[in-house]
């Protein structure tokens, strides 16, 4: 059987995670049984790999989403597939299009990914960061089509989509079609465990990991490590942070509050890092930060895919939201408020020195995460609530 995994990602550094994440999907759906092509966009041009191949140029300097739909729109109608999976920011006429021509074409299902839900708060906040009156009336006026072209393309979604996965808030149902919450996955072979440190004296470094930087929250870090650093006690752990990542557009503010905060010479800016660089230094850090910021998006829940490889990696983390798969009893996570306080550095320390007391804890983690986060069994899921799974041996 064949399954099309179409996006409208754009391949491109400050999105490395969303393209592992995609690629980790289609090598789940492969295991599964499928036949796969999926798509993404690089330049100007708009590529579709796996088993039904194809490159289509556009240009690049106008009108981007509207070019690659209507590319995506006569490729399903000349290549046929048994099901069609969308990874999808909102809904559009212009989706529903492409769902129809689907249809038309005997596709058998439609599943619908959103990976931030809910997401028009995302479109609305846009309008407070115009800097001018009239920027911000464009900005409004814009937005007000965006919101109003989903609203109403939405009602007719459930005459083409069977299911939906969600990654976000709590949901059973999406514009009445049924959906079911999502979960990110990894690849765990390709995460090797980093040694465990049983060393109370050596300093404590936390990772962060991120393109986009401002909903991460690491500014609730860098002000707990100030504070922290201004009343440390003769011979307590002295406290590092290592980014790695960053938009290039939120970096100067960054920068300079890490200088406002008199932490030059604790934090690390590593640039972005992928493979074998990448995972040599998770092998010099003792403590990964997830999103601390999912309040500034309006979300409570949150399926952070950093999270999945801190836990392949059995380094233990930090994290500030709801995941059905983490207690407040696990071993090898922190749970922080989900606001913009500052972070507690004593109560991060004492949950960092009980890590390494206990080198049982790195294996329990790594346990956890062969179980709960491979791409595979999530995906299996996913095609289960939408009976489209193939079956196999």
């Amino acid at each position: 059987m064949k399954l099309m995994y179409l996006t409208f990602q754009e391949d491109a550094p400050l999105y490395l995670g969303v393209k592992n994440k995609i690629e980790g999907q289609v090598g789940a759906f492969e295991k599964l049984g499928y036949e796969v092509t999926y798509s993404m966009w690089q330049g100007n041009t708009f590529q579709f790999f796996g088993a039904e191949p194809l490159k289509r140029s556009f240009d690049s300097s106008k009108g981007i989403m509207k070019q690659l739909t209507r590319i995506a729109y006569e490729y399903l109608q000349k290549n046929r597939f048994e099901v069609l999976y969308l990874r999808l920011d909102r809904i559009s006429f212009d989706m529903l299009r492409i769902c129809r021509a689907a249809r038309d074409n005997q596709v058998k299902t439609i599943v619908v990914e959103i990976p931030n839900y809910p997401y028009l708060t995302d479109y609305i906040r846009n309008i407070q960061y115009a800097k001018t009156l009239k920027t911000r009336a464009v900005t409004a006026a814009k937005v007000a089509v965006t919101v109003a072209d989903d609203r109403l393309s939405g009602r007719k979604l459930k005459q083409y989509v069977d299911a939906v996965v969600l990654y976000g808030n709590q949901a059973d149902s999406f514009f009445g079609v049924k959906a079911m919450n999502g979960d990110n996955g990894i690849n765990i072979d390709g995460i090797t465990p980093v040694p465990h440190c049983g060393d109370l004296h050596k300093d404590i470094v936390f990772l962060g990991v991120a393109g986009t930087l401002w909903w991460q929250g690491y500014d609730r870090v860098l002000k707990g490590m100030s504070e922290y650093k201004k009343k440390k006690p003769d011979g307590a752990p002295a406290l590092k942070f290592v980014l790695v990542g960053g938009d290039a557009t939120e970096m100067p503010e960054f920068r300079a509050l890490v200088d406002r905060l008199g932490l030059t010479e604790d934090v690390t800016f590593c640039g972005f890092k992928k493979g074998k660089e990448l995972l040599d230094i998770y092998r010099t850090v003792d403590v990964g930060v997830s999103s601390l910021g999912c309040y500034r998006r309006g979300l409570t829940a949150c399926f952070s895919l950093k999270a999945r490889e801190y836990s392949a990696a059995a380094l233990p983390f930090l994290y500030a939201y709801d995941d059905a798969k983490l207690g407040t009893d696990t071993p090898f996570a922190l749970k922080l408020p989900n606001d913009g306080t500052t972070v507690d550095m004593n109560q991060v320390i004492a949950f960092v020195q009980k890590c390494r007391k206990d080198s049982s804890i790195a294996q329990k983690e790594r346990e956890f995460a062969e179980k709960n986060y491979d791409w595979k069994i999530i995906m299996k899921q996913v095609l289960d609530f939408a009976k489209a799974s193939v079956n196999i041996d």
